[in-house]
This record gives C-alpha cells, sequence and structure tokens, in this order.
C-alpha cells in the first residue's frame, strides 16, 4: 500500500517484532487497509491532560489493542480505551498509524497480517469518567499535563503522535 499522510518516524528492528522488521509512523486522515488492522490505540484527552494507562509489564502506556473480529477499527478503539481506563469520549478523529513491515519471512506461527500489519491511532476529547476497575493487565490510569506527558517513555518514542493530537485538541 502506498501511505497517505506525513511520515514522522521510521524505525528499524522494533524489539518487540520479528526480526528484521520496519516501523513506520505516519500521520493521515485515511485508514489504511482495513484487512490489515491489528490494533487501534487513542490519545484521549480531558483538556490538555492526555489520559494513560499503567500496564503490568510495560507500565505508563497509551489505551488500546487488538481489534476484535466483527468489531470496526473505531469500536475497537474505544471498548480498549474504557476496558483499560474507565474513559468514554465524544468524536474519534483518526490521527494516524504505524505500518508494521516485516522484511524477512513469515515467521510460523504469526498471528498478524503479512507482511503488512497496522495500529491505527484516534483523538478524541474525554465525555465520561468511570470508576476504574483493576485488571491483571491494567493497574492504574492517570492524567498527564503536557509537561508531565513529555516524560512518558511512549509518547517520547511517539513524540510526533502526541504533538499532533494536542495539537489538535487545542484548536
Amino acid at each position: 500500500m502506498e501511505q497517505i499522510g506525513n511520515v514522522l518516524k521510521v524505525e528499524r528492528d522494533i524489539a518487540w517484532l520479528p526480526q528484521p522488521n520496519e516501523g513506520s509512523l505516519i500521520l493521515s486522515t485515511v485508514l489504511p487497509p482495513l484487512d490489515a488492522i491489528a490494533t487501534a490505540f487513542v490519545l484521549a484527552f480531558s483538556g490538555e491532560e492526555i489520559v494513560m494507562s499503567q500496564l503490568t509489564d510495560r507500565g505508563w502506556d497509551l489505551p488500546g489493542g487488538h481489534v476484535e473480529p466483527g468489531e470496526t477499527v473505531e469500536e475497537a478503539a474505544r471498548r480498549e480505551l474504557y476496558e483499560e481506563t474507565g474513559v468514554h469520549v465524544g468524536s474519534l478523529q483518526l490521527l494516524g498509524y504505524q505500518r508494521l513491515r516485516l522484511l524477512g519471512p513469515k515467521p510460523d506461527p504469526y498471528a498478524y497480517p503479512y507482511p503488512d500489519s497496522y495500529q491505527v491511532f484516534y483523538t478524541g476529547q474525554i465525555t465520561g469518567l468511570e470508576d476504574f476497575e483493576r485488571t491483571s493487565e491494567t493497574h492504574g490510569r492517570g492524567f498527564f499535563a503536557p509537561e508531565e506527558a513529555r516524560r512518558i517513555d511512549w509518547i517520547q518514542r511517539h513524540a510526533g503522535f502526541y504533538e499532533a493530537a494536542l495539537q489538535k485538541i487545542q484548536q
């Protein structure tokens, strides 16, 4: 697929993917091919504060996860956001996606589209907040103002997405 949008960053050999690989972070208002989208995430804000999940195995991370069969990408993003933070959002705006490309043979077993799979990112304003129930996957939620958020590892690694989302919500 030809990329439609602004390429912010290209990484080689991302540690959690089969090697060799390449990841491209792309700002876009167009979804990648639906059959190759594996996960969906939300940069959700209350004012300028972003909500993050405190995951058991990764620390502070962006809420999101796998698109389930029969679910739209936006439905998956909303469901994962709620499951990991207890947060509801209003309208979602597509921010972009990360194309993950495996550069070697397809590993056996490999459950994702090959050679390209996509992680889709939305942004939106928080409209509701429910009590958070700790799970085996998620220990908590946190709200971070921009100066605090920029110190979080996920935001540092995806700074272009964070800054674009912050700019959208400030408009």
